[in-house]
């Protein structure tokens, strides 16, 4: 049976991030242990900097759907 990876919530992962950098100013970690933690880290705040893109895309378009939907805005004029 395969393994199935469960996704973790931007909040989680930025939470992990967190929980990271902690670790790496700690000093407690050896120099091999601290580089894979940067690395692991730097990839996981590109992916958290991807997603928050495209969450900050997706209201836009809400956004932009909202406005087209129902335009008035208060400020009919002939009123």
């Amino acid at each position: 049976m395969a393994a199935v990876k469960k996704c973790k919530s931007f909040e989680q992962e930025l939470g992990s991030l967190s929980s990271m950098t902690e670790k790496l100013s700690s000093g407690e970690l050896s120099l091999e242990e601290s580089m894979r933690m940067y690395e692991d880290g730097m990839k996981l705040a590109e992916k958290l900097a991807k997603d928050l893109s495209s969450l900050e895309a997706r209201l836009e378009q809400i956004d932009i759907k909202t406005c087209e939907i129902s335009p008035m805005d208060g400020n009919e004029e002939g009123n």
